[in-house]
């Protein structure tokens, strides 16, 4: 169906619309950039309210981002059925009642009772209490990017037959909250206030969308007339399953991006942000009425993007913003290819909800498969790289594969799936670099083919570059990954110890041989040697939030009681059970792991429990903001005898945390002492690291002769500065 303007009527709403077709744009791109503004804007707020009961884990937010995902794949299947089956009018009163059920379920408010099981992956109940709670709303708000284009495609508007370039307004919508909310809305405003506030603009956007499609369907109703015409013709299943294929990929390649970035580069705070800012930017660019990027140039530039990505693995992060710049400048490339792609095949505009709902089921699958699946199926964050592998093979233009070509990306796939059995033996490498060599020389010969040989590039690059960094401190013994993040632990025999890392973060060595000692950051010449000697003595009971590889458990006597706190099963699983790291079962034998969130275990515990407490939960090098806020502070308080001791291992690349914790102490009651550890220029940093701690205490007198070091330097609270909280978190002002 279509409709046909007809004369001018005597309708005052008409009559003010008459000549006035950039009021009616303006209404719907209002709507459509305030109704992604409210979504992106709930996903970190949301996110945030979960802190305190999951930590700040990358698996976290990418279990978010499916829900997410998921939710608009619902959306925009409700849209299409709408628009389908129903007239104009009913799907405008329709998803008002949807929009007015949403209302119910405001302000958004995480239940104070929730919180996730101990010893399982909290996957389903994280997806479960995002549904019972966020679930509504956000559905409602994920329908409107199709539905306000498909009531604009009905509305007699001279621009009505390509609705498509509404869809930009949506993601610069997207866009703009992205943006704002690290740098604008969080340092500013409270949980409870933007749960407010996003309530009161969820109301005000019902009233937008009601004003547009009065403007555009019941002010015009009376004169324009419905016309029957013919349907654009049947979209194939190809043309289908590419716009799937097109969804898919940037939407696994923004999750893989992020997490190698954040994990095995730098974990930078904030440093998601670009990924999905260039994501959404994408969107915007290639749907705009006169995209200022011409597809052609993106079609030519992704096997060069993909080849420098590809040589950035070969070579391992040389220099940090260098890696960072090519990998998102490799996925922006890929995206803006993939997505102009979509773009190109559209269809008109009366299979417009079609056309969204293939692209959001393609989303899902493309975050569902890097967040969810491969976590449980690699050891690495290899689902990067094999990502980028199949945007070389479904590239726009690729030429159709033949029966040996197939047989040399088939050689790549099982070099890849046999690697973690190779241990980068010598054999192994130099079948690599030969099998490099043979690529390069058929490529040369025949460049049409270009894409296949990356697809094979790729794929072996990866596999060798995943281990880079282990490699420079000897050989991988044990890899592991898990909801909170990726693990590896190397040998160096030479040298004689092994390491755990978490990411790029060094978070535990112990020596091969002799008996295990506390060794790095927890080594007796440091701020945590101190403190045990000081207050160790007397102390009968410790407690400790987070394992690694249980360096702290060295520190151990017989008489004494050790409780550990760890959130990640694996991680106990590698400290104590695998036999890699004989600190717990040497020095502590008698020493109990409580799994889950340290701080919500520490709460279920009971008072008065230890004469120190010891919290080391860093993630890579993120922050636990739910362990760095005045309630947690009250909660540790509470927790420790009368004389007790806090010690806060606070070193970090690019947070200062001191004033944060100099701001919380006053406020509980606790006097806070910092030490600045920096060993002897040519030490093995793997025996001896720099370190930084705060010993928190009641009084200066319990922390005996630490309040008196000259090493120790007690911190004073600054007036100025904003006290963290659990409602609030400027995680911009630790910056150093």
């Amino acid at each position: 169906m279509s409709v046909e303007a007809l004369p001018p009527s005597s309708n005052p709403l008409r009559r003010v619309l008459d000549g006035s077709g950039a009021l009616i744009v303006a209404v719907f791109g209002l709507a459509l950039f305030a109704s992604a503004f409210l979504l992106f804007w709930i996903e970190p707020l949301f996110a945030r309210l979960l802190l305190p009961r999951l930590g700040g884990s990358q698996g976290v937010w990418n279990t978010c981002l499916v829900f997410f995902q998921a939710s608009l794949l619902l959306g925009y299947t409700y849209a299409h059925v709408l628009a389908r089956y129903a007239a104009p009018r009913t799907q405008m009163l329709a998803h008002l009642v949807v929009i007015a059920i949403g209302a119910a379920f405001l302000p958004i408010a995480l239940n104070a009772n929730w919180a996730p099981p101990a010893d399982a992956s909290p996957v389903l109940p994280l997806l479960a209490v995002l549904a019972s709670t966020l679930g509504w709303p956000f559905f409602a708000l994920s329908a409107n990017a199709p539905l306000l284009q498909n009531w604009f495609s009905v509305s007699g508007h001279k621009r009505a037959d390509n609705p498509y370039f509404l869809y930009a307004a949506s993601n610069a919508g997207s866009l703009a909250a992205l943006i704002a909310y690290p740098f604008l809305i969080e340092p500013n405003i409270t949980l409870s206030h933007q749960s407010k506030l996003w309530a009161w603009g969820y109301l005000a956007l019902a009233c937008a969308i009601a004003a547009a499609s009065a403007f555009a369907i019941l002010g015009r109703g009376d004169t324009v007339r419905t016309v029957a015409r013919a349907t654009s013709a049947p979209i194939a299943w190809r043309t289908r399953l590419t716009w799937l294929a097109y969804a898919a990929l940037p939407s696994s390649l923004l999750l893989g991006v992020t997490g190698y970035v954040t994990t095995d580069v730098a974990s930078f705070p904030l440093l998601w942000i670009a990924p999905l800012a260039l994501y959404l930017l994408t969107f915007v660019l290639v749907f705009a009425s006169h995209p200022p990027i011409p597809h052609r140039w993106m079609i030519r530039a992704l096997p060069f993007a993909v080849a420098l990505v590809a040589g950035g693995f070969w070579l391992g992060p040389v220099s940090l913003t260098l890696t960072v710049v090519t990998h998102f400048a490799a996925f922006f490339v890929v995206a803006m290819a993939c997505h102009g792609e979509m773009a190109r095949l559209k269809p008109a505009a009366d299979r417009l909800t079609e056309f969204y709902l293939f692209m959001s089921l393609g989303g899902v699958i493309g975050g569902a498969l890097t967040a969810l699946v491969s976590p449980l199926i690699f050891a690495s964050i290899i689902e990067y790289p094999l990502a980028l592998a199949l945007v070389c093979i479904f590239a726009p233009s690729t030429p159709r594969l033949k029966p040996a070509e197939m047989a040399l990306l088939a050689a790549a796939v099982l070099v890849v799936l046999v690697e973690p059995l190779a241990q980068f033996s010598t054999l192994y490498s130099l079948c690599l670099t030969l099998w490099l060599v043979a690529m390069f020389a058929v490529w040369g010969l025949r460049p049409k083919h270009r894409n296949l040989l990356l697809v094979a590039m790729a794929l072996l690059l990866a596999s060798q570059s995943l281990h880079t960094l282990y490699m420079r401190h000897g050989s991988l013994v044990w890899r592991g990954r898990s909801f909170y993040g990726a693990y590896a632990v190397t040998e160096d025999r030479d040298a004689g110890y092994r390491i755990m890392f978490h990411g790029t973060t060094l978070h535990g060595v112990e020596r091969i041989k002799g008996a295990p000692q506390p060794l790095t950051y927890y080594a007796p010449q440091g701020p945590l040697g101190d403190v045990m000697r000081s207050v160790g003595p007397r102390a009968q009971s410790i407690g400790a939030i987070g394992l690694g590889v249980g360096s702290e458990a060295c520190y151990a006597r017989p008489d004494q009681s050790w409780t550990f706190y760890e959130i990640d099963p694996l991680v106990e699983k590698m400290a104590v059970h695998s036999g890699l790291f004989r600190g717990m079962s040497t020095c502590a034998p008698q020493a109990k792991v409580v799994l889950g969130d340290g701080r919500l275990n520490l709460e279920r515990a009971g008072p008065q429990r230890f004469d120190i407490l010891i919290l080391d939960a860093f993630s890579s090098d993120a922050i636990p903001i739910h362990l760095m806020t005045r309630e947690a502070f009250a909660a540790y308080l509470r927790a420790l005898k009368p004389h007790g001791v806090i010690m806060v291992h606070i070193t970090n690349r690019y947070f200062n945390l001191g004033p944060i914790i100099a701001r919380i102490a006053p406020e509980v009651g606790l006097v806070a002492y910092e030490r600045n550890f920096h060993p002897k220029e040519g030490t093995d940093f793997a025996i001896l690291s720099l370190s930084r701690w705060v010993a928190v205490a009641r009084t200066p007198a319990d922390l005996g002769a630490v309040a008196t070091d000259p090493h120790w330097q007690r911190l004073d609270a600054d007036p100025k500065a904003k006290l963290w909280t659990d409602d609030f978190a400027n995680v911009l002002s630790a910056l150093q």
